[in-house]
């Protein structure tokens, strides 16, 4: 990690093997507007995150962009919101919304679905 509010490219989830377990055997947090799907990982990789935008909801390409873009410095500024020790974590963030969001309000979303997330990851044994 390079610093405490960076997200660099080995922070995102990118392998495919890892993405389709996450999606297979995942637990989801959803709030309007945005689904997090979290699953333990095996490996000792750290937290990873990835962001998605459904494409039947926004045609454009821009309007995916700018959301994917929102969400991830909404998620870099709140990371630090998961205190546990292990935090070999795999995350994915899915936009649900039917109308482009202000960034203050992915902001307050990201904050609850990630303190949420705390909690449940402090509940498992």
């Amino acid at each position: 990690m390079n610093g405490p509010f960076t997200l660099s490219k080995n922070e995102r989830l990118k392998r495919r093997k890892s993405i389709e377990l996450l999606f297979d055997k995942g637990k989801a947090i959803k709030y309007p507007a945005i689904i997090l799907i979290h699953r333990k990982s095996e490996d000792k990789e750290g937290l990873k995150a990835m962001f998605t935008v459904s494409k039947r909801n926004y045609k454009r390409a821009h309007d995916r962009n700018r959301i994917k873009r929102l969400m991830r410095e909404a998620y870099r500024l709140q990371r630090h919101l998961i205190s546990v020790e292990d935090k070999n974590y795999h995350l994915c963030f899915t936009f649900t919304g039917k109308q482009l969001p202000e960034y203050a309000y992915v902001y307050e979303k990201m904050g609850l679905l990630l303190n949420n997330l705390n909690t449940q990851i402090k509940e498992l044994p």
